[in-house]
């Protein structure tokens, strides 16, 4: 995330209150292996229009030029590992933060529509900070976005935070934060996102800080919380009981806020997906040694799901990139670009 220092300090500040945590304290990270992130979030779709018309006339995310084809990249289908797919994608950018959001259709591969809760391990939000929550929420159910949150709207949390959560044309989850005070932002004033960040939901927190922080080098920018049970929270997630807690961390350089979260006191299913199925969701690490962070993601339980169970080299301008993508042991799919250290 490229906001200024004060805009990260503030989206800390209301991730911390709307969970019921202390105001997080950075801490280093016990290692380096994630040196920075790339489009931080990229959801599997079904129709690449259906999801522009969400992402880009809904939220209000800027796309430009027309969508990419992996027809003639045969390199690119054997890192998703689907050398027979056809793939298309389309990246949705706010002027607020690196990166963007990465929307990929894939087609001949059998893709299933998978369906998660946000309690579920591996739903991932993208949780964006708007300008204009009504508006925004109005224009996504005008594009028939169903509502997920419990009470039907927004609910207010915190320090005068309004949040609601709704669903893509594919089930990602996506949740609207509008604070009493907008942080400050590079973005102009025409856009409507001037802040992002992730959440992942984990079968266990603990255990997710372990390998995101103490193995790949994810930076701690609170220790994990205790279980809490705020009415209002729950009813934006969708629930009715239940207790939740929260790992904040960020990642290196780019300094994108990259949450985890579990809950007890709910059902909770594994529902398992592959990268081909509307539903799944990927996101890109660039990190210095890409053997090394795919020994970790294999030490808890994740693979790689790439042609060949390795990395491959990936034509990108006049370079070529070791990359591969691993599953992670929450059913994330995580892209490893490897990026050396210059000097």
């Amino acid at each position: 995330m490229s906001f200024r220092l004060a805009t990260v300090a503030a989206a800390l500040w209301a991730a911390a209150c709307a969970y019921g945590q202390t105001p997080p304290t950075p801490t280093a990270a016990p290692t380096d292996l994630v040196v920075g992130s790339g489009n931080y979030f990229s959801p599997i779709v079904r129709d690449l229009d259906a999801a522009l018309a969400f992402y880009r006339d809904g939220l209000g995310l800027e796309v430009q030029g027309a969508p990419g084809d992996a027809s003639t990249n045969p390199a690119l289908r054997a890192m998703f590992g689907l050398p027979d797919a056809r793939i298309r994608w389309a990246i949705a950018r706010t002027p607020a933060a690196a990166g963007g959001v990465e929307m990929v259709e894939i087609s001949g591969a059998g893709g299933l529509g998978i369906e998660r809760r946000l309690e579920d391990p591996g739903a991932m939000c993208l949780v964006v900070t708007v300008r204009d929550l009504d508006g925004t929420l109005a224009r996504l159910k005008e594009r028939g976005a169903p509502i997920v949150t419990r009470s039907g709207g927004p609910v207010t949390i915190g320090a005068g935070t309004r949040i609601v959560v709704v669903k893509d044309p594919d089930g990602h989850f996506v949740e609207l934060s509008q604070p009493a005070e907008l942080p400050s932002t590079t973005a102009p004033p025409s856009a409507n996102v001037i802040g992002v960040r992730l959440r992942l939901a984990v079968a266990d927190v603990e255990t997710a800080v372990r390998l995101y922080r103490d193995e790949l080098g994810l930076q701690a920018r609170a220790p994990v919380g205790d279980f809490g049970d705020n009415p209002a929270v729950l009813d934006a997630l969708g629930l009715e009981d239940g207790q939740y807690r929260v790992g904040l961390q960020s990642v290196p350089s780019s300094g994108l806020m990259y949450d985890f979260v579990d809950f007890k006191g709910v059902q909770r299913n594994d529902v398992r997906g592959r990268i081909q199925d509307f539903g799944s969701t990927r996101v890109q690490l660039r990190v210095r040694d890409i053997d090394a962070a795919i020994a970790a993601f294999e030490r808890f339980g994740g693979e790689v799901v790439s042609t060949g169970g390795k990395p491959l080299a990936l034509p990108a301008g006049n370079s070529t990139l070791r990359v591969a993508i691993v599953r992670d042991p929450n059913n994330l799919f995580v892209v490893l670009i490897e990026t050396p250290p210059t000097g």
